[in-house]
């Protein structure tokens, strides 16, 4: 080929070499800018779902301020309803400093308006507030009312020593002229902002707000709960806002509790919140203005406008007019979650809590939002630019130092393919080694000829000793070439092989029309082959063809796949027994969630039915109470169960009682087996002796035996009937040194287990249920257990039904005979203060009544935070905690309790429904503090807070 030929052709590629590379960058320019537009889109969306975040986390912010202020409303109703009828008396103090209020002129000299404390002493007025009495009938103060007001104004002070956001906590009485609060305000104050010369003039107003009360309960009896418009509080003009509560006793209005909580906390915050060029607002539920972070709200300057309300709407201040859509948006979150408003140029997000009674505001500039994101789109230019740039550059470095001398070395490799004699041309630099390539290529043709022969007959080698028998045939199906490996697998020598038809020597009968027809090749995949002998294994086939002069020859590799079938279908069982075990370990998850709830309800059920069981003795109720005691002991056996088997804890060896075990297996079952019709007959040896076991893994031995005596009898007609015996093995004759041992028999009138599983029944996996009904894992972990324990697990010799016998070495000497702890209340000390901690009123009333009808002198408290003001002011020589609890839980009032009583830390008792939970065993193990699982007996409650007051 000429040289002024070669050109243009060299001409042509470099021309589609610079085409090739503009059609790659093009597409990757429009592709970046497409990324850009997206990537600016989801920063947009980044941006919005920020201000979402950061709104519900500063709504989480707001219920946290609000949640003191409606736990204290809360916890003052509770208080006065829980001691309406009998509020403790505090002495006389509160009587002696309240003064009547002469009724101003014309009034008759000595004529009294009411009662109130603004005469009382500064000192007075601090620890009482004030409180107004002004009756129609000028009587002086009930004594019942002033005990109300005093158990009212103690609590309420405590929480404004320590809230100083909270302005003012009234209570405003039903069916009388009175009212009472914390702090004290001045009467003639109060009466000027309400705009009434007298306290008995207050009653006409009082007494229209309590009907519109009553009126608004009567449409719905759960609305017992309000938060007021923001108003001018009385105290010292700042805009307040009122959160009250309705108080009832037995079904009856009483009054109502409120409290005034100071706005200005609001402000603080959302103005703390605010950022550069954004609007922050806080609301209430109705969409009124709490607080604005830009315009605080301004309370009316002037006398006389103290409870004046500033109602002030939200979309007043919004930078756009919202429509009725937007603002039911702007709602919706509330008890929700943020939601998104864009309006005009603006985008709005809001934010409420479930039980919040705030919502959280902010509009920011979209343009704002854009001026963040902008930014974080340079890089993308950057890149596109110098993407271009990079590509320009290439194709001319690409151009001179790769086309262009490629082209000349194709040249120079074309000729030297023809003459032999052609001109190497000289390219210097990195391309002269690809022109001294080409030339050593044709000079060392003849010496890679001759290896080629060498190859051959090292391949042959490789063949002979390949641990996979290779077979190769010729077209026609014939085997050419069968080596030792093959010889070993198939059992036929390879002089017999050679020349036979490939099918007819390794498949079986039935499998060779599968590899026949005019091809006559092999197909790779599994397939059934067949030995000499007749035997017949899977096999594995990987065949391909080549053509050697014109002529196909197929060559096969085959391994034998019996022991990797064997292998892949014991890990099937596996799998299958791992699937069963996980669902079961679910159930009895499930199962122990309910059982843990059913302990309260049945811890109050025994403890009642004990009540009543001692207070009906010897009367025709004594007997039903007893049944009822009864019957919620064995669902507590039953709940106590479930518990045992759902919890993982670490085994633990203890004594155990198998009659306990068996019954406590029956109870579980009972239903079950009811229902299929079979009869349980249990004979448990009597005086049994403890033995040393872990009671969890003893009772899943149980519970396994039986229900396998279940399933096998469920399928076969009556009698079905499971047999459950225990007893003492003697030692026997020429055992020497071997204990004593126990002895459990399960016995069933089912099918029996078959002659030819019985060598097999304990291993792993192995199972006689049919497919879906069994892991056989049961009795092979049962018999683990039991072994480990230092016993056996064996199936006895019988005639029909099966017979299963569980035997377990005595640890120790024998127990004594468990009694019933004493009832007699007469044996309880008296003079003992006991102060029970239980947010379930249910719970803490039974333990009171027990323990009060035990002789103890009992006080309860329904949080911890209220058990350590009892402490403060009061002396205890026990405390018994639930565990569990929303404010302050057992650990926590434990802690508090080491801090400021010392000694009464170690005279703790707790009570909880799961104590197997990781929470109650992290309690039990950081204070050492005895412990009592719900539900439990009367004699167990009392027996526990005995040796707690006897240390």
């Amino acid at each position: 080929m000429s040289s002024t030929a070669a050109r243009p052709a060299g001409a042509g590629t470099q021309g589609a070499a610079r085409r090739l590379l503009w059609w790659m960058v093009v597409p990757v320019l429009a592709l970046l800018a497409v990324l850009t537009l997206l990537q600016y889109r989801q920063r947009l969306a980044d941006s919005e779902r920020e201000l979402l975040r950061r709104a519900d986390e500063r709504a989480q912010e707001l219920e946290a301020i609000a949640r003191p202020a409606m736990a204290h409303v809360q916890d003052l109703r509770r208080l006065l309803e829980l001691n309406w009828d009998a509020p403790p008396d505090a002495g006389s103090g509160l009587r002696q400093a309240l003064s009547p209020r002469p009724l101003p002129p014309p009034a008759a000299p000595g004529a009294v308006d009411g009662w109130s404390l603004d005469a009382a002493p500064e000192a007075v007025r601090a620890q009482h507030g004030q409180v107004w009495w002004a009756p129609p009938d000028a009587r002086p103060p009930d004594a019942l009312w002033l005990r109300r007001a005093e158990l009212f104004l103690r609590a309420a002070r405590v929480v404004h020593e320590r809230a100083p956001g909270f302005e003012a906590t009234w209570f405003v009485a039903g069916d009388e002229n009175l009212n009472f609060g914390y702090p004290w305000v001045d009467t003639g104050r109060m009466l000027a902002s309400m705009g009434l010369p007298t306290l008995q003039a207050v009653d006409k107003p009082r007494a229209e707000s309590v009907e519109r009360s009553k009126a608004e309960l009567a449409r719905d009896p759960k609305d017992i709960s309000f938060w007021g418009v923001p108003y001018v509080s009385q105290l010292d003009g700042e805009l307040v806002q009122s959160h009250g509560m309705v108080v009832q006793v037995a079904g009856r209005y009483v009054g109502e509790v409120s409290l005034d909580f100071r706005l200005d906390a609001l402000q603080r915050i959302a103005r703390a919140w605010q950022e550069p060029g954004t609007r922050v607002w806080v609301a209430d539920s109705a969409l009124r203005l709490l607080a604005d972070a830009t315009e605080p709200l301004r309370p009316p300057v002037g006398p006389g406008l103290a409870d004046t309300q500033v109602a002030v709407p939200l979309a007043s201040r919004l930078p756009w007019a919202p429509s009725a859509d937007e603002l039911a948006t702007l709602k919706a979150p509330q008890g929700s979650r943020a939601a998104l408003l864009r309006g005009g140029d603006w985008v709005v997000v809001t934010a409420g809590r479930p039980g919040s009674p705030w919502l959280y505001v902010q509009a920011v500039p979209l343009q704002t939002l854009r001026a963040q994101v902008l930014p974080t789109l340079l890089p993308n230019a950057l890149l596109g630019l110098a993407l271009l740039l990079v590509f320009v550059a290439g194709q001319w470095l690409f151009a001179r130092w790769f086309v262009t001398p490629a082209l000349r070395v194709l040249g120079y490799l074309r000729a030297r393919s023809t003459d032999p004699q052609a001109a190497v041309p000289q390219l210097g630099g990195r391309w002269q080694d690809w022109v001294d390539a080409v030339t050593d290529t044709f000079e060392t043709q003849r010496l890679l000829q001759q290896r080629e022969r060498a190859t051959e007959a090292f391949k042959s080698a490789m063949v002979d000793h390949a641990p996979l028998a290779i077979v190769t045939s010729d077209g026609q199906g014939r085997i050419v070439d069968f080596n030792p490996a093959a010889e070993m697998l198939f059992g036929v020598p390879r002089a017999d092989a050679l020349g036979q038809e490939l099918d007819a020597l390794i498949l079986p009968d039935a499998a060779r029309g599968l590899h026949g027809g005019s091809a006559r090749r092999l197909t790779s995949g599994v397939h059934t082959a067949r030995h000499r002998q007749g035997r017949e294994f899977p096999m594995q086939m990987l065949s391909f063809r080549v053509q050697i002069d014109g002529e196909p020859f197929d060559t096969a590799f085959i391994s034998d796949l019996s022991a990797q079938q064997d292998a892949a279908a014991q890990i099937d069982r596996q799998r299958e027994a791992l699937r069963q075990s996980e669902k079961l370990s679910a159930m009895g998850t499930l199962l122990a969630g309910v059982a843990h709830e059913l302990n309260n309800p049945l811890a109050i059920v025994m403890g009642r039915a004990s009540l009543l069981e001692e207070k009906a003795d010897g009367g025709p109720a004594q007997d039903d109470a007893r049944r009822i005691r009864e019957a919620a002991e064995r669902c507590g056996r039953i709940v106590r169960t479930f518990l045992n088997m759902a919890r993982q804890k670490p085994p633990s060896r203890s004594a155990v009682q198998i009659n306990d075990t068996v019954r406590a297996a029956a109870d579980m079952l009972g239903y079950t087996l009811r229902s299929h019709g079979i009869q349980v007959n249990l004979q448990l040896a009597d005086a049994m002796p403890d033995v040393q076991a872990d009671p969890d893994q003893l009772g899943q031995v149980v519970l396994n035996l039986m229900v396998n005596a279940q399933q096998a009898m469920e399928s076969l007609p009556g009698p079905r009937v499971l047999s459950l015996s225990t007893g003492v093995e003697a030692s026997r004759p020429g055992a020497a040194g071997r204990e004593p041992r126990v002895w459990l028999r399960v016995a069933d009138t089912g099918p029996g287990v078959p002659a030819a599983a019985r060598e097999r029944l304990f291993e792993p996996f192995f199972t006689t249920k049919a497919a879906g009904f069994g892991t056989g894992l049961g009795l092979s972990v049962s018999r683990s257990i039991v072994r480990e324990h230092g016993g056996d697990l064996v199936l006895e010799p019988r005639d029909g039904g099966a017979v299963f016998r569980m035997s377990l070495p005595i640890s120790g000497g024998a127990a004594p005979t468990r009694q019933p702890v004493p009832l007699d209340p007469a044996t309880a000390e008296g003079h003992h203060r006991v102060l029970v901690v239980d947010d379930e009123a249910e719970i803490a009333d039974l333990m009171r009544a027990v323990l009060e009808g035990a002789g103890f002198d009992v006080a309860t408290a329904e949080s911890g935070a209220v058990a350590l003001e009892m402490l403060a002011e009061a002396r205890f020589d026990a405390i018994v905690s639930d565990v569990r609890m929303p404010d302050i839980d057992g650990a926590a009032l434990w802690r508090a309790v080491r801090e400021q009583h010392p000694l009464l830390a170690g005279r703790m008792l707790f009570v909880s429904g799961d104590t197997l939970s990781s929470q109650a065993r992290q309690v039990l193990e950081e204070t050492r503090c005895p412990s009592l699982d719900k539900p439990f007996a009367r004699g167990d409650l009392l027996a526990a807070v005995r040796r707690l007051v006897d240390r």
